[in-house]
Order: C-alpha cells, then structure tokens, then sequence
C-alpha cells in the first residue's frame, strides 16, 4: 500500500511540475496591456450670456475664463472596450448689464467622473465611438453688488447624465492629428434653488425651507459641446478647441438662461507607470484612451 501510494504522489507530482511550466510558457507568451494615463491642463476663454430672473431682470453679458484638468485612461478591467474620464475646472464670469454700469461676478467649481463603452475602427480606420454616464458636481456663487436683498445666488448641483465620444485620428503632413467631439447631458440630480421670494438675506440668517430642488429635463436642461483638435508632437500634444454650455431652468417662478462660448487651449500628455524594479515587460501593448 505504501509503495501504491508513493507511486501516485510521484504521478501527481510530474503532473503538477508539468502544468506549472505550461502555465509559465503561457503566461510568458501573453502580452501585457499597458494603460497610458492621458493628461491635459486647458484655459477656456470666451463670453457668457446669462438671465437669472432671482437676481435680475434684466440680461447680462460678458467674459467667461475657466482653468481646466482632464484625466483619461483605459479602464483595469476590459481595457480595450472601457474608458473612464475625470474632468476638474475652475471659472470665472463677469457679464454686465446692457447700460454697462453694473457688473455680477460668478465664481464656480466643477468636477465629473465618467465611465464610457469604447467601439474601435467604426466605419473606417481611425474612427473610435464612445457612450456612457457620468456623475458631476458644481459649486459656486453670483454676487450682484447693486442689489439689496437678493445680493447673491449660491449654486449647488449635482446630476447624473449622459456622455460620449466620437474620436478621429488622422495626419496633415506628418503630423498626427486627434479631433474629438464629445456631448454630456445631465439626465436628473438636485440643485439649490430659493423661491422667488425668498431674500438672501433671510437664507443667510438660516432659513432653507424648500431650497432643494429635483432636477430633471422638466425643469431643467443643461448641455455641454466639447470640440478639440490635438496636434501631437511626441508624447505632448497642443490642444485647441470650442466648449459651448448651457444651462434652461424654470422652476419656483425663476428662470434662468445660461450661454457661455469659449476658445479652449491648452497642452495634452500621455505618460506610463513603469516598475522600478521590474520595467518594461518582455512583450508589452500600450492603450491609449482615445486612440
């Protein structure tokens, strides 16, 4: 019985040492997929249009500027078909009235998280789509120094909506070229919105009765239309581009109408996270996010 059962482990033993230097060989054959981390710092500048109804009646127009940061990368999991996407930027709008002797300041923060499905070469080489959702928040304030109760208008909101990407990669000369459009459309959310008269002043004293607001596209409809054209020279590229967001809202006998059009520039990079020790594997794929 002992010399059957030594006989068996011996089998078993062979059998062990030969799928582990199959499963060696196989793991040595595949190629590992490296996630390029795509960066890029942009300044918007432009003009605003905007009509808040809580602050004033009347119109007011004029600059818009806004720092911005991008972050993409292919996803951990499923690298080849997810994309995710952060978006982070800080404005800064100064419109004034028609008669040009008052001036409202608006000071604004936003951040995005987006996780997109990637569709490779549709239609023809070089041409990805892109479709998914996106969670994102925004805070800040417009301060109307002419008024008396209504002196400010805090904005809180946060939504989420939809999102996508329709990106070509393409040459002029030997240049390569990456143009992408990509539309985002909140679906619903919540946002801080007074009543009609309801004064700043008794909200600055503490009274928050009905401020928060569910948003949805029956009161709320919001759009954002990206356009960039990045002109790439090594692993940097040059950004120039169009952003146009707007904002309709009707709720609480308030309604506010939004356009901001601005020129967008900026710098793009893609960088890799190497091992210190390990470095680069023996067979390596790099996955951009965009291309």
């Amino acid at each position: 019985m002992q010399m059957k059962a030594r006989k068996w482990l011996s089998v078993l033993f062979v059998l062990f040492v030969l799928l582990a230097a199959v499963s060696v060989n196989a793991a040595e054959g595949d190629t590992t997929l490296l996630r390029l981390r795509q960066s890029a710092v942009t300044f918007d500048i432009g003009n605003t249009r905007n009509h808040d109804t809580y602050l004033s009646i009347l119109p007011y127009s004029g600059r818009h500027m806004r720092l911005g940061y991008e972050f993409m990368r292919a996803s951990r999991r499923h690298p080849l078909q997810w994309v995710h996407q952060v978006n982070a930027g800080f404005s800064y709008d100064s419109p004034v009235n028609p008669a040009g002797n008052n001036k409202m300041h608006t000071v604004l923060a936003d951040i995005d998280w987006g996780m997109m499905h990637r569709w490779n070469n549709v239609f023809t080489d070089g041409l990805n789509l892109y479709a998914g959702g996106n969670l994102a928040f925004e805070g800040g304030c417009t301060y109307n120094p002419r008024n008396s109760n209504n002196v400010a208008s805090p904005h809180i909101y946060l939504n989420i909506g939809l999102t996508g990407m329709a990106v070509y990669r393409f040459k002029v000369g030997r240049l390569p070229v990456t143009a992408r459009y990509q539309p985002t459309i909140p679906v619903v959310g919540a946002y801080y919105l007074p009543e009609y008269d309801q004064s700043f002043y008794e909200i600055y004293l503490g009274n928050y009765w009905n401020t928060a607001t569910f948003g949805w596209w029956g009161n709320r409809f919001d759009m954002e239309n990206l356009l960039t054209f990045d002109w790439h020279f090594g692993s940097t590229a040059l950004r120039i581009g169009y952003r146009h967001n707007f904002t309709t809202l009707w709720a609480k006998n308030i309604s506010v109408r939004k356009s901001v059009h601005s020129l967008v520039l900026g710098v793009e990079w893609e960088s890799l996270r190497i091992h210190p020790v390990k470095g680069l594997p023996a067979k390596a794929k790099m996955i951009s996010a965009m291309y």
